[in-house]
């Protein structure tokens, strides 16, 4: 499955969504609609990492559905983890996830997923 989603470990403590090409949208919709049941399922915040390492593409509409991911979280949902981004889009990063109301729930470009648990 080119858009894989599960829980990082027993804890249930971060959701990872692994992109590979080709995927398409989807398959993203449908891992975010599995985000959600997800974060239900559970009665603490649950970040998202989404490692984008093995993809360099996105299919048509892809910032958009990006955007909203940020835009219209679920209640429970953490900060979003972003992994592997390409230039291009780490660049147009700070204008699709602008406008952030709850300070908890930040769009976060990492370069290793131990950043997330190891911030500096």
């Amino acid at each position: 499955m080119p858009i894989s989603v599960k829980w990082n470990d027993r804890s249930k403590a971060l959701i990872e969504s692994q992109f590979q090409d080709p995927w398409t949208l989807e398959q993203f919709i449908d891992a975010r609609k599995a985000w959600y049941r997800m974060i239900k399922s559970v009665d603490h915040s649950v970040p998202i990492l989404l490692d984008l390492r093995e993809s360099q593409t996105a299919p048509n509409g892809m910032l958009r559905q990006f955007s909203a991911i940020h835009r219209s979280p679920h209640p429970r949902q953490g900060h979003i983890y972003i992994l592997g981004w390409n230039a291009i889009y780490q660049k147009l990063s700070q204008h699709l996830f602008d406008g952030v109301v709850d300070p908890g729930k930040s769009v976060i470009l990492v370069d290793s997923i131990e950043r997330i648990f190891n911030p500096e």
